[in-house]
């Protein structure tokens, strides 16, 4: 059992991951065009929901695995913020590294390992949960961003299309129905003016 002072200490730690919920995606302030990264995980459960069923018809996949992917796919952001993809630089790349082992040894103890597991799986992206939940980290953006709000974002960064795609076109190719959305949602959106 944990003292009094331990478990404070558990908190501070628990605490520290909690900071997440308030990194908002895209590099912005908040305004009512921006999501915080815990709202997009949040997205991400809501899409695995939607496809599961669909992308999996023997139902095969571990689900558990999947929703703990989500969850932690993005804890590097506690540190180095959202980085629009096509923007990464390579330092950028391997600063977001660090910053996960990081995130991770400022975690709780109890759940360090464990996390350090499910995310290194996720960065090697040779499980079909893995390349699902990379699947899903590209087309929930489509679903966030496609509307008014999210126009404007995208054309105050000055996106264009091609690098749009460059980020997400690859990574959804295997799963039929999420490429199905991100090639419906994209030609979309490059009809209604959401690219520079």
């Amino acid at each position: 059992m944990f003292t009094e002072k331990e478990i404070f200490e558990e908190i501070s730690k628990i605490q520290y991951l909690y900071r997440l919920k308030q990194e908002i995606r895209y590099g912005e302030q908040r305004s009512d065009a921006t999501e915080s990264v815990a709202e997009h995980i949040f997205g991400m459960h809501i899409c695995a929901q939607y496809f599961l069923p669909l992308e999996n018809k023997d139902n095969s996949w571990d689900r558990s695995k999947i929703y703990e992917m989500i969850t932690l796919h993005d804890i590097d952001e506690i540190e180095t913020g959202d980085i629009i993809g096509y923007l990464k630089t390579a330092t950028q790349i391997a600063q977001e590294s660090k910053a996960t082992l990081n995130v991770i040894h400022r975690a709780p103890i109890s759940m360090q390992q464990h996390m350090e597991e499910v995310l290194h799986e996720y960065e090697l992206q040779q499980s079909v949960e893995s390349r699902f939940v990379k699947a899903l980290d590209k087309i929930e953006v489509q679903f966030q961003i496609y509307n008014e709000n999210g126009k404007k974002v995208l054309l105050n960064k000055k996106t264009t299309a091609e690098q749009h795609r460059s980020i997400k076109d690859k990574y959804v190719a295997s799963f039929p129905y999420i490429r199905a959305f991100n090639e419906v949602i994209s030609s979309a959106m490059q009809k209604e003016g959401f690219f520079s």
